[in-house]
């Protein structure tokens, strides 16, 4: 039996799982997207620490991708701990807006791209993080919309 298969079958636990899966959604959306730009992707283990996805870019340099999805169009996202150097290079912060159980229109994602760095500094900039170091997170009106679909910062 395949997927499909299974979701007719059980349309109820489908919605379920898919009211929980807006995190695995915005990976699949960004893996998408990199693979439509001719990057290659692969996942990481589910506890891989802050990095979500392996990417090899068309010229063959590999980078660690950190993805951070919402339902909202302005959300928040979970960052509990600042960004570190050493598990990825880049992060992508979605806005998928979406009903808890539907799948997202996805002319209406919003795909922000912010080096680990830039990630650092604007999670050290927040009150909050400095106080909360293990429940920090970072809001969409502290990304800057230069970060808007900024392809330009990967690597060729």
């Amino acid at each position: 039996m395949n997927i499909v298969e299974l979701v007719r079958h059980h349309p109820e636990l489908f919605k379920r799982m898919l009211a929980k899966s807006t995190g695995l959604l915005g990976e699949l959306l960004v893996a998408d997207a990199l693979r439509a730009r001719g990057y290659e992707v692969s996942p990481t283990n589910n506890n891989a620490y802050q990095c979500d996805l392996i990417v090899t870019s068309p010229a063959g340099t590999r980078f660690g991708v950190e993805v951070k999805a919402d339902r909202q169009k302005r959300p928040t996202w979970f960052v509990r701990k600042r960004p570190d150097v050493n598990a990825s290079q880049f992060w992508f912060f979605l806005s998928v807006p979406r009903l808890p159980t539907e799948l997202p229109d996805t002319d209406a994602v919003e795909m922000f791209i912010l080096s680990v760095e830039e990630c650092r500094t604007l999670w050290d900039s927040s009150d909050w993080n400095q106080k909360n170091p293990g429940n920090g997170d970072l809001r969409r009106w502290q990304i800057p919309d230069t970060a808007l679909s900024a392809w330009r910062k990967l690597p060729a």
